[in-house]
């Protein structure tokens, strides 16, 4: 005869005069087993909708006492639990990606709605089409109170923005947004309780008080909790997008401010003034001294006008910006500027000896027709050089003399460079470049090697006034200067 599964594990009942009653008993002892361990299941990415449904006599991850989901999604995903007739109890848990919820469906009665990185024991009523999913955690104490998860400061889980418990450690309710933060106890906070009944077609009801938001609220229907963005919240009314079902008992619980009795002398510390509304007209004279102070809590706005003196700046200035001086700038430390100094009205910037008396001064001329950069060279020269300008404000190192350069020994192919002055020594012909000349340029050479020396012109500039390059025999000198297009080098 054929086994049933009619049961709420959905394991084999066999019949009477089974012949595969063995078999069919140790897989049912095996699923039974399977039915009070872990099991995990995949969500199709992003998806919507999930069915998970347990099977007949045969292994199943969705049996499992603990189940969890698994599985990346871009929103809420509606899971349906089959068959719909099962009842039994569960632990589920949201471990899916992307941070969204999963809702707990067994027919068209009432869900549960799982937050992302949390887990819920919910129960299933099996009754069918019209089956309904518990949260038997929320429950706990029926229509009167809900129950919260407790623990120390120490316990606290991984943050998920709504998670909401019982600090034990500071006798304190609090809550995550971005961190975790009191959020009352001890009287700080206002809690207020509106209980109605839903008719299946209302769906503005007036709250006792007016909460301010949606975060400052948590509603149930028939014990269930409700996620904030099923309502909103104006003033005192609360408005859901779907009117509760007729006969649904609505209560929620709101959260507002309350005054807060003066505190004991010593009895609230720095951590309890940071991002607070603690106004200086709350404080004593001199009740906060500079270990109340944390990193960045003074800015600029709160500090009037001349009050920071030359004896408050030790240390080095960092200026990002421009530095405005209209008098004498002294320091006994660094000032590192990003940006321009601006030294005004033709003053001038005073380097002092190691006594603090005399000092060299660099000064603009008094009257200039325009404004100009002189740039300086990247590296500090070599020996007996001097700084030249290219006309153009950059400036280079070149060997001290004047216009020319110290006389350079030749042995192989050279681009000359105007102001050299070059001795060509080599037994094998060789040319020598000409620098692109301008009014003035000057090169001087003579050629002491046995090998034939070619001057090349650089584009086509001339030499003596002719578009050809020069030989220079051993023996022969030369200094040519550039006039201009028409003569281009001119020997001298």
């Amino acid at each position: 005869m054929t086994a049933t599964y009619v049961n709420n594990l959905r394991v084999a009942e066999p019949a009477d005069g089974d012949a595969n009653w063995g078999t069919t008993t140790n897989a049912s002892l095996e699923i039974i087993g399977e039915a009070l361990g872990i099991g995990s299941e995949g969500i199709t990415t992003n998806a919507d909708t999930h069915t998970s449904t347990v099977a007949d006599g045969a292994s199943d991850q969705a049996r499992a006492f603990h189940l969890k989901y698994t599985g990346t999604l871009d929103s809420a995903c509606t899971i349906t639990i089959a068959p719909n007739t099962m009842k039994r109890v569960q632990i589920i848990e949201n471990a899916t990606s992307g941070g969204h919820s999963i809702i707990i469906s067994q027919g068209s009665g009432a869900n549960v709605t799982i937050l992302n990185g949390t887990k819920r024991i919910v129960s299933l009523d099996g009754a069918g089409s019209g089956a309904a999913v518990v949260d038997v955690t929320a429950a706990a104490f029926g229509s009167q109170a809900f129950y919260v998860p407790a623990g120390t400061t120490g316990n606290r889980p991984t943050g998920v923005a709504g998670a909401f418990r019982y600090n034990s450690s500071t006798s304190e309710f609090e809550g995550y947004t971005s961190s975790w933060g009191s959020i009352g106890g001890s009287g700080a906070t206002n809690v207020s309780l509106t209980e109605a009944t839903g008719n299946g077609s209302t769906t503005a009801f007036t709250l006792s008080t007016a909460p301010g938001s949606e975060n400052n609220t948590q509603v149930f229907l028939d014990g269930v909790y409700q996620e904030k963005g099923t309502y909103t919240v104006s003033g005192s009314t609360l408005t859901f997008s779907t009117a509760p079902p007729n006969g649904t008992s609505v209560e929620v619980t709101g959260f507002s401010e309350s005054s807060v009795g003066t505190p004991g002398d010593g009895t609230v510390t720095t951590a309890k003034l940071a991002n607070s509304n603690v106004t200086l007209a709350k404080m004593a004279a001199n009740s906060v001294d500079s270990d109340q102070y944390v990193d960045g809590s003074i800015d600029t706005v709160h500090i009037a006008d001349d009050q920071v003196t030359g004896a408050k700046l030790a240390n080095n200035i960092d200026i990002a910006g421009t530095l405005d001086v209209t008098g004498l700038l002294t320091a006994d430390a660094s000032v590192s500027v990003t940006g321009n100094v601006d030294i005004l009205a033709q003053g001038d910037l005073r380097l002092q000896d190691s006594a603090g008396g005399q000092y060299v001064a660099m000064q603009a001329p008094a009257t200039l027709s325009a404004s100009y950069t002189i740039t300086l060279p990247v590296n500090d020269g070599d020996a007996n050089q001097v700084l030249a300008t290219n006309g153009s404000g950059v400036t280079s190192w070149v060997t001290s003399g004047g216009l020319y350069d110290a006389w350079s020994i030749l042995d192989a192919n050279t681009n000359l460079a105007s102001g050299g002055q070059y001795i060509p020594n080599s037994s094998s012909a060789r040319t020598h470049t000409l620098p692109s000349g301008s009014a003035g340029s000057t090169i001087t050479i003579k050629n002491n090697g046995s090998g034939l020396v070619t001057l090349a012109r650089t584009s086509s500039q001339k030499i003596n006034g002719v578009a050809a390059d020069a030989t220079m025999p051993q023996g022969n000198a030369v200094q040519l200067v550039y006039v201009d297009g028409t003569t281009g080098w001119l020997e001298l």
